[in-house]
């Protein structure tokens, strides 16, 4: 298994747990009530959404497309979420270590 699609799933996971947000501004929520532990960024969102979560300085981890974080979060598509509990964000983060 790659080491994305074993991102995704333990994206999917969190999710299911109900412990990502997604959303440009519910994401900036959370990360601004000290909840969010991890940003998860789609490669193809825009440039400027970007920038607008990386100046938060919380550790960040990339998937290809919008449409499959969209897939895992259970949405159409999304540029964006974060992972609000540390063991999963944790987990995440070593699973795009190689």
């Amino acid at each position: 298994m790659n080491e994305t699609s074993k991102r995704l799933r333990m994206i999917g996971l969190a999710t299911r747990a109900g412990k990502v947000i997604t959303g440009l501004e519910l994401c900036e929520k959370a990360i601004k009530r000290n909840k969010a532990k991890l940003i998860v960024l789609a490669d193809d969102a825009a440039q400027s959404t970007k920038e607008q979560f990386l100046k938060y300085g919380l550790p960040v981890c990339t998937v290809p497309d919008k449409i499959s974080l969209g897939k895992f979060t259970g949405k159409d598509y999304r540029s964006v979420c974060v992972v609000c509990d540390a063991s999963f964000a944790k987990a995440i983060q070593e699973s795009e270590e190689v």
